[in-house]
């Protein structure tokens, strides 16, 4: 791999990247990064569409363009890239599998109960196994995210080391359809960079947004993009359901302009100027109420900003409910258990989004909703980053993608970038390989899902809101 990479989030309205130079020693400290020389870089995408590449030739224009502006930024030349993508198709499943150790042990009748110490090749087994499991035509797996291990009935997060006579593991897996990932890959390849990995935004922004304090909670990301919405629910520090939408602020602004009878280009300036209105007690007659909007004929339509906020309102509760519905189905009782909510993408550069969100759910969900903009951040690596918007909500998965591979170059791991967190894996001293026939493994199984909680008091309110009752 070229000591410098590019990291790119492939949106339809957006592409947004930056640089990184990496050098990384397997024996340096975590706490000791090695430099990763970052420049923030957004310009308009074309030719792609819901995730999808709707016109290759606009798409490759665009994406040789940005890469070589990305290239020029550092003035170096990149030729291993890291992408990042939302697609409606991508979809994801929790998988247990297990290994029983005590089997290796040829000595097992003749001295009785023996427990082994599990070693990395353990844990590549049980990879193995997930994939196995995961496989599905049509798809292509992203990512394999260990959750937790079962150690003969005793739960734990860090098992390289430890010693058991069986070993469970709890992953999260992440697909996306294997036609979008080819063409994509393909596309990009053809301009003559290698594609390393293609990662799904929702889950890696977490690398960056997510603390260690976050692990004690139950947190859904938000990614609210131009025409998708990506998501991922974290529990424990890990992620246990992720997926995407169908939809988002293009389709937003598109109904917004069916309401207002204007250009969906207008629309978007109304947005950005205006945002989500809130009118309070003290500013009263102080702040304008109103907007014009002039019209291609020559005419001007006055618009109050509380209509735009009542369109809003329904629009986004829409969404919410969407979201909540798929964390619902997957048995997850978000009444009870969500505490945080964390916007990040395009859409949570609307202003007040954060607030209108706030209010949509302060009646029936007891969490906390936040930008995913980390507080306190001034530089990374030895590079200062001058850029406000760098720290926004928006940068927040090429920001994860950053520590990310941070994490793994100083852990020798950037080769195989699907030993991922939140474990600790060693460095492999060997590249040692198997065969299916060497291992005498128990069936594979899914995990099973926790039972369904109460959700019909939140569809209620929020179908309430979108009825106007």
């Amino acid at each position: 791999m070229s000591e410098y990479v590019g990291i790119v989030d492939i949106g339809s309205g957006y592409l947004k990247g930056l640089v990184s130079r990496i050098e990384a020693s397997p024996f340096e400290e975590p706490e000791e990064p090695p430099t990763l020389t970052t420049t923030p870089l957004k310009k308009p995408s074309k030719g792609i569409e819901r995730g999808s590449i709707i016109k290759a030739s606009q798409a490759k224009g665009v994406i040789r363009e940005f890469l070589k502006l990305l290239a020029d930024s550092e003035n170096t030349h990149i030729t291993d890239l890291y992408l990042l993508l939302t697609h409606p198709r991508v979809k994801s499943h929790n998988v247990k599998v297990e290994l029983n150790l005590r089997e290796e042990n040829q000595l097992l009748e003749e001295e009785g109960d023996v427990l082994v110490q599990i070693t990395e090749e353990h844990l590549k087994n049980l990879k193995e196994l997930v994939r196995q499991q995961a496989a599905e035509p049509g798809y292509e797996i992203i990512h394999i995210v260990p959750r937790y291990f079962i150690l003969d009935g005793e739960k734990n997060y860090e098992p390289l080391g430890l010693h058991a006579s069986k070993i469970e593991g709890h992953y999260h897996v992440i697909k996306l359809k294997k036609q979008v990932y080819l063409n994509l890959k393909n596309l990009v390849e053809s301009l003559q960079y290698r594609v390393n990995k293609i990662m799904f935004p929702a889950y890696v922004a977490s690398f960056d947004i997510l603390g260690e304090d976050d692990t004690k909670k139950h947190t859904l990301i938000l990614d609210l993009g131009h025409t998708t919405t990506g998501f991922s629910y974290f529990t424990e520090g890990s992620p246990y359901l992720s997926g995407a939408l169908d939809w988002g602020f293009q389709d937003i602004a598109e109904a917004l302009a069916l309401s207002f009878k204007i250009p969906v280009k207008k629309v978007f300036e109304l947005l950005k100027e205006v945002g989500y209105y809130r009118r309070t007690s003290y500013n009263g007659g102080e702040e304008e109420e109103t907007v014009e909007v002039e019209l291609e004929d020559g005419g001007v339509l006055t618009i109050h900003k509380t209509e735009i906020a009542v369109a809003l309102r329904e629009i986004i509760s829409q969404l919410l409910v969407d979201v909540l519905n798929r964390l619902s189905e997957e048995g997850i009782d978000i009444v009870n258990e969500l505490d945080e909510i964390v916007l990040i993408g395009g859409g949570s550069n609307l202003k007040n989004i954060k607030e209108l969100v706030e209010e949509l759910i302060e009646e029936d969900l007891n969490c906390r909703v936040r930008i995913g903009k980390r507080k306190g951040i001034t530089s990374y690596g030895e590079e200062e980053v001058e850029e406000e918007e760098f720290l926004n909500g928006d940068f927040a998965p090429v920001r994860g993608a950053v520590a990310f591979l941070r994490e793994l170059s100083v852990r020798g791991l950037l080769e195989d970038p699907d030993n991922q967190f939140p474990f600790a894996l060693e460095k492999r001293e060997t590249d040692q390989s198997y065969t299916e026939a060497d291992l005498t493994l128990p069936p594979l199984e899914e995990e099973e899902k926790p039972k369904k909680g109460f959700f019909g008091k939140i569809i209620g309110f929020f179908r309430n809101i979108i009825s106007g009752d």
